[in-house]
């Protein structure tokens, strides 16, 4: 090369990108209401009910689907940053983004699991019971824990975020 370097080369930013893609298809691809749990996504299948009259937990699913493919955008837009030759200024703000994706997804995840969330029923919005917490539902954070560790680290001064 000439000595310049290359936006979102830094090894960490692939792995970071896996990991923000793993969830979603950890939980679309059959590992939902198995062994280890339904997930994050896991009352969104299988369910005949009419939508109207749909307990929390089928719109708590509803949320986590939509913020595990907005996951994956994410973690797509990781994975081809450098391809599409994006510029360095951009790097420290799609670092900062991610790390608050895994916020919210995460204050989602603990609000669900600890008080509920309001959720529309025939009645108007009710306040829902909590989602349970099992062994897939923590996989899939835990992806996104870790992916958002590691963006964390590349926005820490001194840590060279391009190399090769």
């Amino acid at each position: 090369m000439d000595g310049r370097t290359v936006a979102f080369s830094h090894p960490l930013v692939r792995w970071a990108g896996a990991l923000f893609v793993a969830p979603f298809f950890l939980q679309l691809l059959g590992l939902g209401n198995t062994l280890l749990g339904g997930g994050l996504c896991g009352e969104l299948f299988g369910n005949d009910t009419p939508l109207g009259l749909q307990g929390a937990g089928f719109w708590y699913a509803v949320l986590f689907m939509m913020l595990l493919g907005f996951q994956l955008m994410y973690g797509g837009f990781l994975l081809l940053a450098r391809l599409l030759e994006m510029p360095a200024s951009m790097e420290r703000g799609a670092y900062q983004g991610g790390i608050w994706l895994v916020g919210l997804i995460t204050l989602l995840f603990v609000l669900t699991r600890t008080t509920g969330l309001p959720y529309p029923s025939p009645q108007g919005l009710a306040l829902g019971d909590t989602a349970p917490v099992d062994l897939l539902s923590l996989i899939l954070m835990g992806c996104s824990w870790a992916a958002g560790f590691l963006l964390w680290r590349l926005l820490r001064p001194g840590e060279p975020s391009k190399t090769r």
